[in-house]
């Protein structure tokens, strides 16, 4: 029994020595997949932040975030459900009001880095942040 382990363990550290070749398309392959999300993560935070507005999979609208001292903008964004309400202002994007049962999209509060979304499901509302935030921290904790 013994000897089936010693022999088991033996053709398993076989397959993960590999190659030289193995071990270089390895390498390869992880240095290509950090050095995309390098590259996706700057094309998503290029330029200034703007809120982008879909209906489905089709693009509504494109509003730059209001930088400190600029006037709040309030859309009234048309949806499968109804009319939904939202709020673009210096601290980012929200969904003031939809007309969905759940109301999901209006708990989840202010957006404002790049990269972040709100979907109202029920009514097919999407709004994902682009472009430069203005802090990269969510929060700072003494």
């Amino acid at each position: 029994m013994a000897l089936l382990t010693r022999e088991s363990d033996h053709s398993m550290l076989m397959l993960l020595k590999g190659s030289k070749v193995d071990r270089l398309l390895l390498c390869v392959s992880l240095l290509a997949i950090v050095i995309s999300w390098f590259v996706i993560q700057s094309r998503i935070a290029a330029g200034p932040a703007v809120a982008e507005i879909y209906h489905g999979q089709v693009l509504l609208a494109t509003y730059p975030l209001p930088q400190p001292g600029e006037a709040a903008q309030r859309l009234h964004i048309e949806g499968e459900l109804g009319t939904s309400e939202v709020l673009l202002d210096q601290e980012g994007v929200r969904i003031v009001s939809s007309p969905c049962t759940t109301q999901h999209c209006v708990q989840s509060g202010v957006h404002r880095h790049a990269g972040d979304m709100i979907a109202c499901v029920p009514n097919r509302i999407l709004i994902t942040v682009r472009g430069k935030s203005a802090s990269t921290y969510d929060a700072i904790v003494e």
